[in-house]
């Protein structure tokens, strides 16, 4: 029987915190247009002027000379009026029933905030299209492989702000962001939120499309960099991230270099090491086959053992960082 019962479109302000000013982040910005929902607002902040044609999205200056993601929103939450901010990162874009999807489940007094899947968009290039399947992976996402596939909706403690909507008064109520974190400042955001009392939901379906960084540099400076937060994280906020999981990509970097070591050494430790090593191999390349060709699946698989190399080293300097500044 049809639902007659009328939907209430809350107003929506969608938070754009620009960093690189690209033609890509323009021609991202017209696919909003295409979104089916009737009571929204775009609003785009940064550190520089900036020159937006379209009428209908509110720019935002900074007036300082360096800020990050969590500064530029905590802006834009203090100007902005409507019952829900929904944040995307200046490399998405989102899919035209992504406010629709999402706002269903703000009637739910207790769920503050609302997040899904980034996917890896169809026109990124060939490196930025195997960085995708690197995510896609289970031996590289793991736990958090619904943050880059879609997956069961499920509750989460933890999110990112690349696709996340929450309550406007929850966010004044706990601070906002509240901090100058470049790279898991929305870990500190869900905490408080959290701590609050509410709940965050993840809905496979609330959909944005997130330009991946191709392999290998540009990926693992960017993988190093959430290492580094995660591993002072685990130390600062113990209450979402000092989960095992996120301790496993050291105990496998310390393993890696430490067999190697011993292989040279000790003809068993070689075979085991060496074995250990290919069957890995094989597994990251059968995890992705069935999206791919055999040569591009152990590309990924290669890219899957540097990412965990890199997180690992890095969240072992985070752990021993004293004070992050950024």
């Amino acid at each position: 029987m049809e639902n007659t019962k009328k939907v209430k479109y809350p107003k929506i302000s969608i938070i754009i915190p620009l960093y690189v000013i690209s033609p890509r982040f323009f021609k991202d910005l017209k696919k909003f247009k295409k979104l089916d929902y009737p009571n929204y607002e775009i609003v785009v902040v940064c550190d520089k002027e900036v020159e937006i044609k379209d009428p209908k999205i509110k720019f935002i200056l900074t007036g300082q000379k360096q800020t990050g993601p969590a500064e530029k929103r905590d802006i834009a939450i203090k100007q902005v009026k409507s019952e829900i901010c929904a944040f995307i990162d200046d490399d998405a874009y989102p899919d035209k029933d992504w406010l629709k999807n999402a706002v269903v489940h703000f009637n739910h007094p207790q769920i503050a905030a609302v997040g899904g899947p980034g996917v890896t968009p169809s026109e990124d290039n060939y490196w930025e299209q195997i960085t995708g399947l690197v995510y896609s992976s289970f031996y590289c996402g793991g736990h958090a492989r619904h943050r880059f596939t879609k997956e069961k909706s499920r509750l989460v403690e933890d999110y990112p702000a690349y696709n996340l909507l929450i309550r406007r008064n929850v966010l004044l109520k706990v601070g906002g962001y509240g901090n100058h974190f470049y790279g898991g400042e929305d870990t500190f955001l869900c905490l408080k939120i959290i701590k609050k009392g509410y709940r965050i939901f993840y809905d496979p379906e609330v959909l944005v499309f997130h330009h991946r960084r191709a392999l290998f540099v540009p990926y693992l400076k960017q993988i190093a960099n959430i290492g580094k937060h995660r591993g002072y994280f685990a130390k600062k906020f113990p209450e979402t991230s000092r989960s095992l999981s996120y301790f496993i990509p050291s105990i496998l970097t310390i393993g890696f270099f430490l067999g190697l070591i011993l292989s040279v050494f000790i003809f068993s430790v070689r075979i085991l090491y060496f074995g250990t090593l290919g069957l890995f191999i094989c597994l990251g390349a059968l995890s992705v086959i069935k999206n791919t060709n055999i040569i591009n699946a152990l590309i990924v698989s290669i890219g899957i053992i540097f990412t965990h190399l890199t997180y690992g080293f890095f969240f072992v300097k985070g752990l021993l960082t004293k004070r992050l500044i950024r």
